[in-house]
């Protein structure tokens, strides 16, 4: 199967899979032109799952959502290849080679980011897996998305790992790289490193607030973002004039997803970005250029 209709499909299933599976093979994915749906565990006998089980499920272990991501990519191993993740003649066989040896090598016309997402399901240790069905649909999602912002780059700063995790999420399905820190100083020193398109910053963190930024930034024209937004959980924070023609807009926690998604999809463009518009479930305020 072609590469971009595989990830369709694997980010539709991991959408799908909203609890722990346990039986997860091709049969049980229904493929439409516009959802992807999957059958409920219960309806596979063992030759039909067990090419596509995890190393510990095949040996008795319980089913686990980590258990249903290396499923996963041994089904998009197989419409990829055209043949089983492992060697084997019979099911029996591909289950052996599971549980003792390395995957087959990813077919060369496979895209590389999509081999990496791929093999990462198919590791032994569930460790090493993503942890999630959702998480791996994040990744396809970044595959999905690598072409559309090409050479763009967001930075990210806040001391809270919650909000650095959804800035994470937010910018894998935009499909954007992302440089993600926790203090005022790692984003000076991002700043200094690399030129970004979009930031994303809270003002109040250690080593450095995110108002000593800002005066960073002032001071070094060229290390400034196209558009910087403050992320505050504080409603009565207000941005000074010498300010305003730095930052774009104040948006208040929490935050919903979607609007985050869709700022930064919006900020990347060049056209000025209708905030309003964008941020329909996200209290924020507009700020408008000194």
């Amino acid at each position: 199967m072609p590469a971009e209709e595989v990830v369709r499909i694997g980010c539709g299933v991991a959408a799908a899979l909203t609890k722990t599976h346990g039986e997860l093979f091709p049969l049980a994915i229904v493929v439409a032109p516009d959802r992807i749906t999957v059958e409920p565990p219960g309806s596979a006998d063992r030759s039909q799952y067990g090419p596509y089980a995890a190393p510990e499920r095949i040996l008795g272990a319980s089913a686990s959502q980590a258990a249903d991501v290396f499923s996963i990519g041994a089904m998009l191993f197989h419409a990829l290849a055209g043949h089983a993740a492992f060697e084997g003649d019979s099911p029996a066989a591909i289950m052996m080679s599971a549980c003792t040896d390395a995957p087959r090598p990813v077919p060369a016309h496979v895209p590389r980011a999509l081999a990496a997402v791929i093999l990462r399901c198919l590791a032994t240790d569930p460790a090493e897996r993503y942890a999630t069905p959702q998480q791996l649909g994040a990744a396809l999602e970044r595959v999905q998305m690598r072409d559309v912002w090409p050479g763009r780059r967001i930075l990210v700063a806040d001391d809270d790992p919650a909000f650095r995790a959804l800035f994470q999420l937010a910018a894998a399905k935009v499909g954007v790289e992302a440089d993600v820190v926790a203090s005022g100083r790692e984003a000076i020193n991002a700043l200094k490193l690399r030129r970004y398109d979009v930031m994303l910053m809270d003002l109040n963190m250690p080593h450095l607030s995110g108002w000593e930024v800002l005066d960073f930034m002032r001071a070094r024209y060229e290390v400034r973002p196209r558009r910087v937004f403050i992320i505050t959980g504080f409603r009565d924070q207000d941005i000074s004039a010498a300010d305003r023609g730095l930052v774009a807009a104040a948006l208040y926690k929490p935050v919903a997803l979607e609007d985050l998604r869709a700022l930064v999809t919006a900020a990347l463009g060049d056209k000025e970005p209708d905030l309003p518009s964008i941020l329909r479930n996200t209290r924020h305020r507009v700020f408008p250029s000194a």
